[in-house]
């Protein structure tokens, strides 16, 4: 099928303004799925669908074939500079105040895929926004927004007359009366219809076959034409499937207006769909009691492929594998569209907190009635408002009172919705909700189609509650929470849990357990206050006893924030803590010795500011300082007793941290580069890192990781130093355990040197997935530079097997008299699980030096070769969104 629509647009336009109009301005929303640089395009990606961004042309949508005539006289035209869905219509003649026009032209449609609330779901259609429809013109002049999934929509009302032709086996779900009485009569009969998907093979050549699904009927031959009639509808928006099932009923509304209701869903969403009937018609009674008179003579409500909910004057469409969870509520919320958003016309792309809060306000009502489903409250309402509090707790929630295109994906729904709706519930406290029912329903009556602003709204508001409304509509400019701090107490649970109304300060207690290959399995407690909203002091710290070693080890930290709210976002500083067994020695007499280390980390953290509430960037500079305290043995041979004596010995070292780090968690092609320097006592370490990521177009990627480093000494150099700075050295061989000088990774045996435990490697420096461990001098390891280049790609997205190749150079490669490679490689596969928690590298290929070292190891083979890494200290909540929670959880 071509998935195109033919057309014709007839249109009587009169200027109710009190301008002479020399032109006017039509929105051709097909356009926004025109190509992947539409704003459209770009809002989907900041929600995190790159669907239409990778569509190919086969895949996009547009109208064209337009012929604009005013009167039957041709009108010129020119498109907008910026949008592709807005085109200019020079009118012949002037239009005056209060003058009539006859405005008619053809159009072509080429429907979308199912990216966004327009398009097709193989031969389900959702028709939204699909025909020419004139922009708005008021006191503000003419309104030129894109099409956008934030904000809506901002149209002007008028009567529609549509006919829509069609295979005669299509169900269309429309708004508005249907004159086709057979066609009714038809509907009525598809409440028990059933259809299964089937499958059959079809030959493509000798001994291939293709298996061929069957998931819709075949499309009659003949055509149907269907006519309906809309009045006082700012939009006609229409859904056609052959597999649709149809229930209908009546509803007696208190105001004595009869409504037909109908239900459109497919035969495999039946029992979703059993109550469906009955919830609208709940619904519409409610608002019909509370705000006015519904507007329409049909209320239709459809199933919606995936991401393509809609609410439209008359009709709604839901995604139906999330009607037990929070499909109520969205019907709910969406039938409240007729009202407040269709109802009055409110301009939603600039003023979207007006319609979007009251209709929250009066669906958090709706759930507190007797009749509601009470365990649909804590999933949705609190919810939303701990979500709230959260963003407010971390300084990242936005005024209500903004455009909806300043608002990130995050804020829009919080504060045009959550917030916009405690601030009606301040309003409603402030008068009582009799008079504030009075209110609205005036304010409905008064303002119906006819696009009221926030100033008509306050003026509505003064008339009747004149003593609070400039107080309360200060609020709308604020940031943070709305509702005034109260006194907490302290409270113990187990486990912790959140706290949406900060009744209490959460202290979680919850037991803890760890293993490692030397003090063996480790169970104690955690105690922690990490809780959402989270606090601005955190701590969590664990004790843990250790079977094996019999030692009381413990890891923690604390953590405390300032907002300063200028030049830096944020300011955190901390501690940290940690004390664990490395290493043990077992000598000849069967006595065990256990050496542990201990580490205390002092940081502070200085997040910059960025004034863009858009921003998927993240700019900080970073001062760490490690002491840390190992345990060693000291040998020495004792002529006495003719044998070896030992003793336990302590070392402290230093070691400072600088980073400046740079993070952009975007949806498409997100990076991230870091400068560090490292210093201790004889040595110092800078290295730049940057992490890119190339998205493909069906999910995965492509990542690549570049790393230059420069080690250099401090004071002389010497052999000493060069033995003793090992560990901290550039490296192309993969490190171990004994290398992570600041004890930042989680090793099971850290000081293994043999057996499955010593394949345990870090990712470090040059990012190679070869080890060199046997040789006193690794492979690629330098106390001078390094440079190297990493790659790792996805093979399928649903398969956690990757490839990866490394390139790499290294000072000691380009000496005059060296023998080693100037370039070094690797490449092979990498199984990486648990969110790439756990990693397992399979080298395949890799330089001769690497390969002559593998020939000499005893017992060489295959699974020697063979890697993992345990990166538990990557786990990070920023690839989670909402990103505010990175730097909390």
């Amino acid at each position: 099928s071509s998935h195109t629509l033919d057309g014709s647009l007839k249109i009587s336009y009169k200027n109710n303004s009190p301008d002479t109009l020399h032109y006017l301005w039509f929105q051709l929303r097909p356009n926004a799925f025109s190509s992947d640089k539409t704003i459209l395009s770009e809002q989907l990606l900041q929600y995190g669908d790159s669907r239409m961004y990778f569509s190919t042309p086969d895949q996009k949508g547009y109208i064209n074939q337009l012929d604009f005539r005013i009167n039957d006289v041709h009108a010129a035209t020119s498109e907008h500079p910026e949008y592709p869905d807005l085109i200019r219509v020079v009118l012949p003649n002037p239009l005056l105040p209060g003058g009539n026009i006859l405005i008619s032209t053809p159009f072509h449609v080429k429907i979308p895929d199912a990216f966004f609330q327009f398009g097709h779901d193989g031969q389900s259609y959702q028709l939204v926004n699909w025909y020419p429809a004139p922009a708005v013109y008021d006191k503000q002049g003419w309104h030129l927004e894109p099409f956008l999934k934030q904000g809506g929509t901002y149209n002007e009302a008028g009567d529609f007359e549509v006919a829509i032709s069609l295979p005669e086996n299509y169900v269309v779900a429309a708004p508005g009366f249907l004159d086709n009485e057979g066609e009714k009569e038809w509907m009525k009969n598809r409440s028990l219809f059933t259809f299964k998907e089937t499958t059959h093979r079809t030959k493509i050549k000798a001994g291939h076959y293709k298996t061929i699904r069957n998931n819709t009927p075949v499309s009659s031959a003949t055509f149907k034409t269907l006519r309906y009639q809309l009045q006082n509808a700012s939009d006609f928006a229409w859904f056609a499937d052959k597999r649709f099932v149809v229930t209908q009923d009546t509803c007696a509304l208190p105001s004595g207006k009869i409504v037909d209701v109908y239900s459109f869903y497919t035969p495999d969403e039946k029992s979703a769909w059993a109550n469906s009937i009955e919830l609208t018609k709940n619904a519409l009674k409610f608002f019909d009691s509370t705000v006015g008179e519904y507007p329409y003579p049909t209320l239709s409500v459809t199933q919606a492929p995936p991401k393509m909910e809609s609410a439209h004057p008359g009709i709604i469409a839901l995604f139906s594998s999330r009607y037990k969870a929070l499909k109520n509520e969205q019907l709910v919320q969406n039938i409240g569209t007729n009202w407040f958003t269709y109802g009055m016309l409110i301009n939603l792309p600039e003023y979207p907190w007006i319609s979007n809060g009251l209709n929250a306000y009066y669906t958090n009502r709706y759930f507190s009635q007797e009749n509601a489903e009470a365990s649909l409250i804590p999933s949705s309402t609190n919810l939303n408002r701990l979500v709230l509090e959260t963003t407010a707790a971390v300084r990242k929630d936005q005024p209500v009172n903004l455009p909806a295109a300043s608002f990130n994906p995050v804020n829009y729904k919080l504060s045009t919705y959550t917030k916009a709706a405690q601030w009606m519930q301040l309003l409603e406290a402030s008068m009582g909700r009799v008079a504030f029912d009075s209110l609205i329903h005036s304010f409905f009556e008064q303002w119906k189609y006819k696009h009221p602003c926030p100033d008509d709204f306050k003026q509505t508001i003064t008339a009747i509650a004149f003593n609070h409304s400039d107080s309360l509509f200060s609020l709308l400019d604020k940031k943070g929470s709305l509702t005034p701090p109260v006194s907490k107490s302290l409270r113990f649970v187990w486990p912790a849990k959140a706290d949406p109304y900060q009744q209490y300060y959460y202290v979680g207690v919850s037991p803890a357990i760890g293993f490692n290959d030397y003090d063996k399995l480790m169970a104690g407690a955690v105690i922690h206050n990490y809780t959402l909203p989270p606090r601005r002091l955190r701590y969590i710290g664990s004790a843990l006893y250790a079977f094996g070693s019999r030692k009381l080890n413990g890891i923690g930290s604390i953590t405390y924030d300032w907002f300063p709210e200028k030049l830096f976002y944020k300011i955190e500083t901390g501690l940290s803590f940690a004390r664990f067994t490395e290493d043990r020695y077992t000598d000849d007499e069967k006595n065990t010795t256990y050496l542990g280390y201990r580490k205390i980390t002092p940081r502070v953290r200085v997040t910059f500011q960025n004034t863009d509430a858009q921003s998927t960037v993240r700019r900080y500079v970073q001062l760490k300082t490690h002491f840390i305290n190992t345990e060693s043995l000291r040998f020495s041979w004792d002529s006495t007793v003719m044998k070896n004596k030992y003793a336990t010995v302590t070392e402290n070292r230093t070691i400072h941290d600088l980073q400046f780090v740079t993070e952009n968690i975007r949806t498409l092609y997100p990076y991230d580069y870091s400068l560090q320097l490292e210093l201790s006592d004889d040595f110092g370490r800078l290295s730049f890192t940057g992490n890119y990521f190339f998205n493909y177009p069906r999910k995965g990627g492509l990542d690549v990781r570049w790393f230059a480093g420069k080690f250099f000494y401090l004071g002389e150099q010497n052999s000493v130093k060069r033995f003793a700075t090992d560990p901290y050295q550039l490296n192309l061989s993969t490190p171990k355990g004994y290398e992570d000088y600041t004890y930042n990774n989680y090793f099971i045996g850290r000081s293994a040197y043999q057996g499955f435990l010593s394949q345990q490697v870090m990712m470090r420096d040059g990012g190679f997935k070869v080890r060199t461990d046997l040789l006193s001098n690794k492979v690629g390891k330098t106390d001078n530079w390094l440079t190297a280049l990493n790659f790792t790609s996805t093979i399928h997205p649903r398969l956690p097997v990757k490839l990866f190749a490394d390139l790499g150079s290294y000072q000691d490669g380009w000496d005059t008299d060296s023998e080693q490679p100037k370039i070094l490689f690797d490449g092979g596969l990498q199984l990486s699980l648990f969110k790439n928690i756990l990693n397992v590298y399979m080298p395949l290929v890799y330089s001769r030096v690497y390969r002559d070292y593998y020939r000499s190891v005893p017992g060489n083979n295959f699974w020697q070769r063979i890697s993992f890494s345990i990166d538990i200290q990557q786990i990070r909540f920023k690839n989670l969104k909402p990103f505010f929670l990175s730097d909390y959880l």
